[in-house]
């Protein structure tokens, strides 16, 4: 009997056998893995779909121009390698965007947005519920239009627009309430010397006075975004209500009009206060434009100051 033949054998058949093990435990820890993913992905969306949309996260609007350049370049590697996506709805940017949303509590700056995977597990049983469509038309309405920042590049640099977070800081004239916009502050305080620009295509929709926004314009984008100019100083010529305006095209001039009778100045700086508003099913809902000015910063318009 050859010992050492049998013994080779042996060793073979254990490696044989070892190689299998081990192929075998990787095999049930990657189903195991995959029910685990599957399962969660489905509790999620249930979650989801009872607790619905949290407005006050979504207003805050957390979406800087790294987060939507990220959505579309993993939206065309998606249809890159599945062609065919191409032809479904919401497979696109701001489909993504809105899955990532939810996904991400609504802020994808503190997390990323979504991974493959889970968009590709989820979105099938997400898109068809009226919380993501709901959602998925307010991101279209606020990101779809918008071209450019509200004031132009000046081409003194004597003077400079400044703006910060304010959303919903206390404000007390006419009682208390929430500041719902961003203020965008004139460096020298002059009434008149800031131009003011449309940051959308759209139809000018109101115009004229109010109390607490002085002379205003409020314009209605080509996909039903609201976006308000408050505080103005004056008008450019001709311009009315029921007119198109062009993304760039100059509404007026900044000033501090408001809090007080038509014609009230002087009650506060000098400034711009753009509004943003969208369409829900609890109505018609301000968000917070500070991040859409953040991402407007680098595509200004152009102007020419005339003495």
């Amino acid at each position: 009997m050859n010992w050492k033949s049998i013994f080779k054998r042996y060793e073979y058949n254990i490696k044989v056998y070892a190689v299998i093990y081990v192929i075998s435990f990787f095999a049930v820890l990657y189903v195991l893995f995959s029910l685990t993913s599957l399962l969660h992905t489905e509790v999620w969306v249930k979650g989801m779909v009872k607790s619905g949309i949290n407005y006050d996260a979504f207003r805050d609007l957390k979406i800087t121009e790294d987060v939507l350049q990220t959505a579309e370049d993993r939206v065309t590697h998606f249809i890159k390698k599945h062609p065919s996506l191409k032809d479904y709805s919401y497979i696109n940017t701001i489909g993504y965007l809105t899955f990532s949303m939810l996904a991400k509590n609504y802020d994808p700056m503190g997390n990323d947005l979504a991974d493959e995977e889970t968009f590709f597990r989820g979105i099938g049983k997400l898109a068809g519920t009226k919380s993501f469509q709901e959602l998925y038309s307010c991101y279209r309405e606020i990101l779809s239009d918008i071209k450019y920042f509200p004031i132009p590049e000046m081409k003194t640099q004597e003077a400079y627009v400044t703006f910060d977070n304010t959303w919903y800081e206390l404000r007390r004239y006419g009682g208390n309430r929430r500041h719902e916009g961003t203020d965008l502050m004139a460096s020298n305080n002059l009434r008149g010397y800031f131009p003011v620009v449309s940051v959308t295509d759209g139809v000018i929709e109101n115009m004229g006075w109010l109390e607490q926004g002085g002379y205003r314009i409020g314009i209605r984008s080509d996909t039903g975004g609201y976006f308000y100019y408050a505080h103005l100083y004056s008008y450019a010529p001709e311009l009315k209500q029921g007119d198109k305006v062009i993304a760039g095209q100059l509404l007026g001039f900044m000033g501090d009009s408001g809090y007080g009778t038509e014609g009230t100045i002087g009650k506060f700086d000098v400034h711009l206060h753009l509004g943003i508003y969208v369409k829900t099913t609890i109505g018609e809902i301000s968000v917070n434009p500070y991040w859409i000015l953040k991402m407007l910063e680098n595509h200004k318009t152009c102007y020419n100051l005339i003495n």
